[in-house]
């Protein structure tokens, strides 16, 4: 990934070539963010959730003082599942792979989401979008996805 070293402000309040990162909580599937109805489609009422609490966690970590970048951007994005309530038996049963038979929603259902909820508070638009990474992490307690993303350079 080429990203930008830092150097000088940006008016939108990044440093060239800075990360920015949050946790979210766990996405709804794709299937379930939109609905159809009469011809139209919309974000159903998880979705809105999802955004509102992509929007609080944006507020929280950098407040007023970050407006979304403008430039071209990479991401990586860790889709970390629910741990069962189990997970110290799974562990002791099947050793390192008791990870596997942690149900997680497919990785390439979960990307929309939070690419619709960033946009206009992170960057501007997804089409900025230039690169990503996405990978599935640990099972933690209550699920999450971790977002990081950095101007690319040029």
């Amino acid at each position: 990934m080429s990203v930008a070293m830092p150097m000088e402000k940006r008016s939108h309040g990044h440093a060239k070539g800075q990360e920015c990162e949050l946790w979210l909580p766990y996405p709804p599937s794709a299937n379930r963010y939109w609905r159809h109805a009469r011809g139209r489609t919309f974000v159903s009422p998880e979705g809105e959730a999802f955004r509102k609490a992509a929007r609080s966690q944006w507020f929280a970590t950098y407040g007023l003082t970050v407006s979304p970048w403008n430039g071209a951007v990479a991401l990586e994005v860790t889709l970390h599942p629910v741990r069962p309530k189990d997970w110290e038996r799974r562990q002791r049963l099947q050793g390192e792979t008791w990870v596997d038979s942690v149900r997680c929603i497919d990785l390439d259902n979960c990307l929309k989401i939070p690419l619709d909820a960033l946009q206009g508070i992170a960057f501007e638009n997804d089409k900025q979008v230039r690169e990503i990474i996405m990978k599935r992490g640990e099972p933690v307690e209550h699920g999450a996805l971790r977002v990081k993303w950095a101007e690319l350079q040029g």
